[in-house]
């Protein structure tokens, strides 16, 4: 064999090499990007399981202030779940079932109905019971959606 030749057959083997080299990289960074979506979700459950029960807290709130008449107090809740969930829907690409935007969406339509009863005095105090009855709903729902998401975290 001529010297030419065993560069060709150097040549070829290196070739050989800085694929297989290649290849390997390829398939590790495939791993590491479906291990960073993993830890990403993770990241993404976990803030919306602390944000729902931040929010079923404020439900929690709402509802008491409804059946001890204090209007401001009651009015300060609603506006905040309100401005957090009517809003801000940036979290609800968290939301991986349909499911949970139609509760969303139906909490959001309770408290409407619910802050247009707490425009007066008059108003609040004559429809208690059905405010309450709203604001017990909101806040089982803001409940058991933070349960499902807090049952996700202890899976993760």
């Amino acid at each position: 064999m001529t010297a030419s030749d065993w560069i060709s057959i150097a040549g070829t083997v290196a070739s050989v090499v800085g694929l297989v080299f290649s290849w390997m990289a390829w398939v590790q960074a495939a791993k590491a990007k479906v291990a960073a979506k993993e830890a990403a979700d993770a990241v993404r459950t976990r803030n919306l399981s602390h944000e729902f029960t931040r929010w079923s807290v404020i439900a929690r709130e709402l509802l008491g202030a409804v059946w001890q008449l204090h209007l401001e107090n009651a009015r300060r809740a609603a506006t905040e779940l309100l401005g957090v969930l009517a809003k801000n829907r940036g979290w609800q690409a968290g939301l991986k079932r349909e499911s949970f935007v139609l509760e969303v969406d139906e909490i959001i339509r309770l408290l409407s109905l619910v802050s247009k009863y707490l425009t007066e005095e008059a108003v609040f105090e004559g429809k208690r019971a059905k405010i309450a009855e709203h604001c017990e709903v909101i806040f089982r729902r803001l409940n058991e959606i933070s349960g499902t998401f807090d049952a996700e975290v202890e899976r993760l």
